[in-house]
């Protein structure tokens, strides 16, 4: 400062410089910030790009395998099943192709259907198979004897007066298997090794019990709630996958990297140490990094080891970096656990799917409360 002007107005000369140096600071950041998401919107199309090939790999395992199978037990005319109890027993697995999946399975499908005085001489039956390459073997019994189907149609002669139907399906499919009624009493029970089945058809099923490796549900129809398109459907598909997942961890991201910058501005502002601007662009390449390794990690370990991998590199080289150009400990700590509970935060809305968007409203309430406290008694002269 100039020693032939008042204390008073090199003190104001000062504060004029510091002040017209932070606003140019906080626009370099915004700028910044702007500029950052270029490469994570690059990630982000990354992303779905493979997701995009993991679906066309999950097809074509399923398409080579057998698709979504639909089962029922139809008549040529218009006979109709007096009554019908069809068990499915189905084990379903993972088959990958290269780090992508699909959840396929085998079933064995049981069905006994009771006919009443059918008149007509050239009534046929006929087990109905959406995708017929899937089929292992069919075994029909009528009144206890064993009949031969025709190949090509999969059709057998049904006896005049009543008869006593049982059908054996050993099937392939994948994903889903949806089991249609032909009765006005029919009871159908599907039961397997997946812990987590999602239920549907158009009626969700009277009774289930879903443990950790195994489910058992069942449909009941009769005459008042029974229709052509009465059946009952389980999906095996997998839950939110690692492309989904990983996609949903950019919700927040521009919360977080202002929340990042915020948390650094006020660790200069709290060591007063000058931190040139270069030093924060470097120091925001890695929670852009983040998204991408976490991506990369997630295909081969899986998402939720694979987020924590990424984050916690991410903290560690973080905090090192700051404890670099701040020179002091606590604040590079400080700002790493920021940063490292922002990612636990992230992760636990990321988990609660439906109640994503409310607990998330209510973090991003709070931090910004917080933040408040933090900041409101900060001397903008010091």
């Amino acid at each position: 400062m100039d020693d032939n002007l008042s204390p008073e107005t090199n003190a104001e000369t000062a504060n004029f410089f510091n002040c017209y140096k932070f606003i140019w600071k906080i626009s370099i950041i915004c700028l910044a910030l702007l500029i950052l998401h270029i490469p994570l919107y690059m990630v982000n199309q990354l992303v779905k790009k493979r997701a995009e090939t993991a679906e066309k790999v999950r097809k074509e395992i399923c398409t080579n395998w057998a698709d979504s199978q639909i089962v029922a037990l139809r008549t040529v005319n218009s006979t109709r099943a007096v009554k019908e109890v069809i068990t499915a027993l189905v084990t379903p697995e993972i088959r990958y192709r290269g780090i992508y999946q699909a959840v396929v399975y085998n079933s064995e499908i049981n069905i006994n259907a009771e006919f009443k005085d059918v008149k007509d001489p050239n009534e046929e039956v006929f087990p109905e198979i959406i995708d017929t390459k899937g089929i292992s073997s069919i075994d029909v019994t009528l009144n206890g004897k064993k009949v031969e189907i025709d190949k090509k149609t999969l059709r057998f002669k049904l006896p005049l007066g009543d008869s006593q139907c049982n059908v054996k399906i050993k099937l392939r499919g994948s994903e889903r298997l949806s089991i249609f009624a032909n009765s006005d009493n029919s009871h159908i029970e599907i039961a397997g090794k997946w812990g987590s089945p999602g239920f549907a058809g158009n009626a969700l099923p009277d009774e289930r019990v879903v443990e950790a490796d195994k489910f058992v549900a069942k449909w009941n129809f009769n005459s008042f709630n029974a229709g052509p398109l009465s059946h009952g459907c389980v999906n095996f598909c997998l839950s939110a996958g690692t492309y989904q997942q990983s996609a949903r961890t950019f919700t927040y991201a521009t919360f977080f990297l202002i929340v990042f910058f915020f948390t650094l501005l006020v660790g200069e502002i709290i060591t007063k140490t000058n931190v040139h601007i270069i030093q924060y662009l470097v120091a925001s390449g890695a929670p852009v990094l983040f998204y991408l390794m976490t991506v990369a990690f997630s295909e081969k370990v899986g998402f939720a080891t694979g987020y924590m991998i990424s984050a916690l590199t991410v903290v560690i080289m973080v905090t090192m970096y700051c404890r670099m150009f701040l020179a002091k400990t606590l604040p590079a700590l400080i700002i790493g656990a920021v940063l490292l509970i922002s990612y636990i935060i992230n992760f636990v809305i990321l988990q609660m799917e439906d109640w994503a968007l409310f607990s998330g409203t209510i973090v991003l309430a709070i931090i910004l409360g917080v933040l408040m406290i933090l900041t409101g008694k900060i001397n903008r002269q010091n």
